[in-house]
């Protein structure tokens, strides 16, 4: 039997992803520039031939479900929107800005990226992990040989990108998983995770759909 295929993308451009602020569940909108971005990215899904995509997914939150229905309108599939597929919760500290953030926490003594790092009112990096996991795995049996576009976010991707990669919680990764980055794995039918392209963003240097309707 064929992998599931998933063409995994992060949302556009927030005010928050802008100035550095922590969104985790927070349902932060996405920004005139993230709107854009999402044009661009749906004039490059209109110019493939292949693949063929059975179904779109999202995360619940508007910055990803308005993302997943700019670029994929074209398709005439419809959005299926799901919270196992969000960010990670965190907490207390979400709201905060990087700065402020990492200065909190170094008083603390709090690790964000520690495994078993509690966070009040919000989840470890482990139980994040385990559920992004199990939402990719379950997906992938539900659409078994099938090519998925899931809009989802950064955290999301980095989760993706372990278990494609078999790099461990403890491993630093490094770079930015950019916004709109398309990013490519497949699970096949036992499970197993396979890394393709990654954080792919040549699409934001071709002209939007308005762009295109206007020359």
């Amino acid at each position: 039997m064929k992998p599931t295929h998933f063409w995994l993308i992060r949302h556009g451009e927030t005010e928050w992803n802008a100035n550095r602020r922590l969104q985790g569940w927070l349902d932060i909108p996405l920004s005139d520039v993230g709107r854009a971005q999402a044009q661009q990215l749906a004039a490059h899904l209109r110019s493939l031939d292949q693949p063929e995509f059975q179904a779109v997914l999202s995360s619940d939150l508007s910055r990803a479900a308005e993302t997943a229905r700019i670029a994929t309108e074209h398709l005439g599939l419809p959005v299926q929107t799901s919270a196992t597929l969000r960010e990670r919760n965190y907490g207390i500290f979400q709201g905060l800005d990087w700065a402020a953030l990492t200065e909190n926490l170094n008083t603390q003594g709090i690790n964000l990226r520690a495994p078993e790092q509690a966070i009040e009112e919000g989840e470890s990096f482990q139980a994040f992990a385990h559920r992004i996991a199990d939402a990719f795995e379950s997906l992938a049996r539900e659409y078994a040989g099938k090519n998925l576009l899931i809009f989802a976010h950064g955290g999301v991707i980095d989760i993706a990108w372990r278990k494609a990669g078999g790099h461990s919680l403890l491993v630093k990764r490094e770079g930015t998983i950019l916004n709109t980055s398309i990013n490519r794995f497949d699970i096949s039918a036992t499970g197993e995770w396979k890394m393709g392209e990654w954080n792919q963003v040549g699409h934001l240097d071709t002209p939007s759909l308005d762009d295109v309707m206007h020359t």
